[in-house]
């Protein structure tokens, strides 16, 4: 399905209905940079993890992402935007009320909304999240040119079928130019975050998780790559939300 929500950009997204509805909130999955709902979440199995489990999944693909229009200028990607974009979304689904789970960038736009809107936020799952800064020392005028993680990250997705580069680099460019800063911290949004222990993008997700009074999960042998199709990843998300 579709949606043109703030006149710029129309966005694709699932509605998927749960196996058994248990009359929960939502979940609004929120994908990584350089990915979609389709590689980042059902390719990792999350919507049967999710419906099994009575929970309605609703599924964007980011502007800039998958089949959702990519805008080339950086202004299109600041924060705000990706923010507005969501909103946007739950306002047309008539959906009050959500549960966020993100990963990577999706867990930064992640926290961006529940602080933004809080009272649209119940609880909020942030996977491949840290404090660190995404594009520490990245030379973000030629994305993909240097040897640092984000630029490792960048040279993965750019290629991939459907990916347009360009809107790829505006999109990181957009996203820098908003550094993430953990204060203010979301009010009153329940926070689990959790994290691969080979995952360097996120260093420092427990010691977040206490200074944002969370919890944290450490998935054994997993890195930012991989780390999204742990079965441990999906059940810590299952039991923080309906447990």
């Amino acid at each position: 399905m579709t949606a043109n929500l703030v006149g710029d950009v129309t966005m694709r997204y699932a509605d998927l209905p749960p196996g058994e509805p248990a009359g929960a909130v939502p979940v609004l999955l929120l994908h990584g940079f350089g990915t979609d709902f389709g590689m980042n979440w059902s390719a990792a199995g999350w919507p049967q993890a999710l419906g099994g489990a009575g929970l309605r999944v609703l599924g964007p693909d980011l502007r800039g992402h998958g089949a959702s229009d990519k805008p080339l200028d950086e202004a299109s990607y600041l924060p705000e935007r990706f923010t507005a974009d969501l909103l946007g979304l739950l306002d047309e689904l008539a959906v009050d009320r959500v549960d966020l789970v993100g990963y990577s960038m999706g867990s930064r736009l992640a926290w961006d909304l529940a602080l933004t809107a809080p009272d649209r936020v119940r609880r909020a799952a942030l996977g491949g999240f840290g404090p660190v800064n995404a594009f520490a020392d990245a030379d973000l005028s030629a994305p993909g040119a240097g040897d640092t993680p984000f630029d490792q990250v960048f040279r993965t997705v750019a290629g991939l079928p459907g990916n347009d580069a360009d809107a790829l680099a505006a999109c990181a460019r957009g996203q820098a130019a908003r550094p993430f800063t953990e204060d203010p911290k979301p009010v009153g949004v329940p926070l689990l975050l959790v994290s691969g222990a080979r995952d360097t993008l996120a260093t420092g997700a427990e010691d977040l998780a206490v200074r944002c009074g969370g919890t944290h999960v450490e998935i054994p042998g997993r890195d930012h790559a991989n780390a999204v199709s742990s079965r441990v990843f999906k059940q810590a998300v299952v039991d923080f939300l309906v447990g």
